[in-house]
Order: structure tokens, then sequence, then C-alpha cells
């Protein structure tokens, strides 16, 4: 799918005939996983990740869980750091780092995630973070009607249409606030032909900070990555 076809499938359609370069270079951030086998260091760091701790509705408390979350087990996987670091799936993350990592330095907003559709260990429907960078967050966001009624990234999972929230002040549809300093949001959809294989949100502690350009390269990245494995992990064996 082109740039300006994509957009449209986002409904974004406002930014299909923008004469610009940004979704190219976005396009061009996805990274491809390395061949070579990581450290121990690097395996930990792909697969584990402190999250806030939850209050009983669901909402973001004020310190960190207990425990970290690991995304081994929604991948499929037993976490042994030893056997993981040749592991495709292993690869599959570094490069879904790297790619969230270059994305973050193109458009310099204050948090940028990639999440995938996943079922989880529990039979759930979730959007799954695999890679960010930026201040600690939740971990799974379910893919219900009720969730979505408070939820940005639920909505986008479920829809398939991007969210631009330009001022969460005057913002009156559903967020999820896990961070009180984020003043503006844009959330687009990886989608694979129209089904939403995952999601990338960006943050911002200003309002209007995602500008044209800066929506038009999230939206190349997610268009690549549409067209990579990286939303896929691999089905071997550990």
């Amino acid at each position: 799918m082109n740039h300006e076809s994509y957009l449209r499938a986002v409904d974004l359609p406002e930014y299909a005939d923008r004469a610009t370069n940004a979704a190219e270079r976005g396009a061009a951030l996805v990274a491809r996983p390395p061949h070579a086998t990581v450290d121990a260091d690097t395996v930990e760091d792909c697969y584990v990740y402190p999250v806030p701790e939850l209050g009983p509705d669901g909402s973001c408390g004020v310190g960190l869980a207990e425990e970290p979350y690991n995304l081994a087990p929604i991948c499929g996987l037993e976490y042994e750091p030893e056997r993981l670091r040749d592991h495709p799936n292993t690869a599959r993350l570094v490069a879904l780092d790297e790619t969230v990592r270059r994305l973050a330095e193109e458009t310099n907003p204050d948090w940028l995630g990639v999440y995938r559709r996943a079922t989880n260990p529990d039979g759930e429907e979730v959007l799954v973070k695999e890679a960010y960078v930026g201040e600690h967050s939740r971990a799974e966001f379910p893919l219900t009607e009720s969730f979505a009624e408070r939820s940005n990234n639920s909505t986008v999972g479920l829809t398939g249409d991007a969210v631009l929230v330009e001022d969460v002040a005057d913002y009156d549809g559903p967020y999820y606030e896990c961070d009180d300093s984020v003043q503006s949001e844009f959330c687009c959809p990886i989608l694979a032909g129209d089904d939403v294989v995952g999601i990338i949100d960006a943050e911002a502690h200003e309002p209007e900070f995602f500008t044209e350009e800066r929506v038009l390269t999230i939206v190349g990245a997610c268009a690549a990555l549409a067209d990579s494995d990286l939303l896929t992990p691999p089905r071997v064996e550990a």
C-alpha cells in the first residue's frame, strides 16, 4: 500500500495529498533484525521492563509494580536469557527497539512506543508494548469496547483509525492518563490489509506538538512496519 492509500486507510485523508517526503523518511527508519548473537544484557533489555502499579480499575498508580513485565510469555517463549541470545524473536525485538529509537530521534516526542496485537497468556486480546522510549507505562491495553471508552490506544487498535489529540486539556474523547505531563498525542495503527496488527503511540509535553511533518513521519514508519515481519513473532522453539 502506498503512503497516500495508507493515510486514507487510517482515516487521515487530509494528509494524503501533502507535498512532503516525511512519510518516506519515516519508512526508512524501520530497522532490520540483526544476524549476530546478542549478549545477556541485551536480552534482558528487550524482554523485561518496569511497569507502574495498576489500581483496581486499571488506572496507573504512583509507584512501580513489584514485578517487571516480561515479554517472553506473550511471545510464546520461556524466559531463558542464554537460549534467547540467538533467538529470532530477540532479533525482532532488537530491530523494533532500534526503529523506535530512530523514530523518536527524528520526531523528538517525550514518549514513543510500538505495540503489537496479541493474545496474552490469560487468553485476552491486547495491545502489548514491545519497544518504547520515555517514562514507564502500562504494558498491555485490553482490546475491548469497555476499555476503548477510556483509551486512545484501545480505540485505535479496535477501529484502525488514527487519533490525533492536539491538546489534552480540550479533548473530550477516550483518554488514558499515565503521565499528567502529556499535553498532546498521536496514535496510529499498523495495518496489514484490513487488520490492525499493532500501533505506534507518541506523546509530548506541549500542546499542538504533532505537526504535519511529524504525523507523516510516524505514519510512514507504521506503513513500513506493516510490510515488515517485525510485528510477527517467529514460530520456533527457544
